[in-house]
């Protein structure tokens, strides 16, 4: 069977390999996992099973329910601080990786170059399938894996077409605060350059950070996708529902691409999710509060080993802990650590060139799970220097 040249792109998730590791061992505790422990909230549990009585069964509409569109415009006035035309300007997507998929599809050409951070999210293979060149601007941990505005500039050229941020980091935990995201707005204005905004954590912050939009800067909002989920911030990553704010002629085009993809995101999600915008907000907070709880047990935890260093995240649920002075790579530990300690990490180097000596760790585990699991790696570490 031949198959299409631009599968060559594509590289297997290394997160999902890890997860197959794990899946192979009994017993293994899996802290490499990015997803809420936590149950959906019930008040948007008991909205999707009325929606289920109301009929809500059939095809929905390719751009999503316009009730939904309208209170994900007022969630974007009202926290987000830059208003969004629910006609015009916002689309309901299969989850915030939909929205990177088709920005790809939509923007990047064969040889256009988009920057990305590193160690950052892995967007490498949605961009390498359209042809693009991924270009790495380093996020140093010596600067708390903040990204430089001016390493962006150095890396811009004519070639340059989009640059991807995605504030709460992952696997960092970093957060580019508003004057530092007004100078990459202004960098991006300069350069005509269009903006990819990944934001699935903005409601994971910590240390009293707040979170910022870059569409929110003035001249942004006709240049900036935003990308956006329910999954993070309500505990839903199964419902695989999330939404996108964007200039029109993209937003037209990700309606008309719905129909050949999937057709719609399924009906009785997005009632749930019109529950989740427009019902009480409490439930966030309550996991914030023992997310919170959960970094302060991993950082002071993992600070604790011998030759391993952790900074202190600012948001999401990952911590990012450097363990280079063990002298393997990022790859060899995790493996070691899963298959002798039965613990499970993710590679740091799945993340760039800069995430090499580090693994991410998912503190969206209860507490006793966390414990546990830093024991083994304590363990490991110790077995490692003998």
């Amino acid at each position: 069977m031949r198959l299409a040249s631009r599968n060559r792109g594509v590289e297997w998730s290394g997160i999902r390999v890890m997860f197959s590791l794990a899946d192979e061992i009994p017993g293994v505790i899996n802290l490499g996992i990015g997803q809420p422990d936590f149950d959906t909230p019930e008040f948007i549990r008991e909205a999707a099973k009325k929606a289920l009585d109301d009929g809500f069964t059939r095809y929905p509409p390719a751009k999503g329910f316009q009730d939904l569109r309208w209170a994900i415009s007022e969630k974007l006035k009202r926290e987000n601080h830059f208003a969004a035309d629910p006609e015009t300007e916002i689309f309901v997507a299969v989850g915030a990786m939909q929205v990177v998929f088709n920005t790809c599809l939509h923007v990047v050409e064969t040889g256009d170059e988009v920057i990305v951070v590193d160690p950052g999210y892995d967007y490498y293979s949605q961009i390498r399938l359209f042809g693009g060149i991924p270009v790495r601007v380093p996020a140093e941990e010596r600067n708390k894996f903040k990204v430089n505005p001016e390493d962006i500039r150095a890396a811009v050229t004519d070639k340059t077409k989009l640059m991807i941020i995605n504030t709460p980091a992952n696997p960092t935990g970093a957060m580019i605060d508003g004057p530092k995201l007004g100078e990459i707005a202004a960098l991006a204005r300069e350069n005509d350059l269009m903006v990819l905004s990944d934001e699935p954590y903005e409601h994971i912050v910590f240390d009293g950070n707040h979170h910022v939009s870059i569409a929110s800067f003035e001249g942004m909002r006709e240049r900036t996708i935003s990308a956006f989920t329910l999954s993070k911030s309500y505990a839903m990553t199964g419902w695989r529902v999330g939404y996108v704010t964007a200039p029109r002629v993209i937003i037209d085009e990700m309606e008309k691409l719905m129909e050949h993809m999937v057709s719609g995101v399924t009906a009785v999600a997005q009632r749930a999710a019109l529950a989740a915008l427009t019902g009480p907000q409490g439930c966030i907070q309550e996991m914030l509060r023992q997310y919170n709880q959960r970094r302060l047990l991993v950082h002071r935890g993992l600070n604790a080993l011998e030759g391993v260093s952790c900074l202190m995240p600012e948001g999401t649920f990952y911590a990012f802990p450097n363990f280079s002075k063990l002298g393997l790579t990022s790859w060899d530990l995790a493996k070691y650590l899963v298959q002798e300690q039965k613990v499970a990490l993710i590679p740091g180097s799945i993340f760039g060139e800069k995430g090499e000596g580090h693994l991410r760790l998912s503190f969206a585990a209860d507490p006793e799970r966390l414990e546990e699991g830093i024991e083994r790696i304590r363990k490991g570490v110790e077995a490692l220097a003998e």
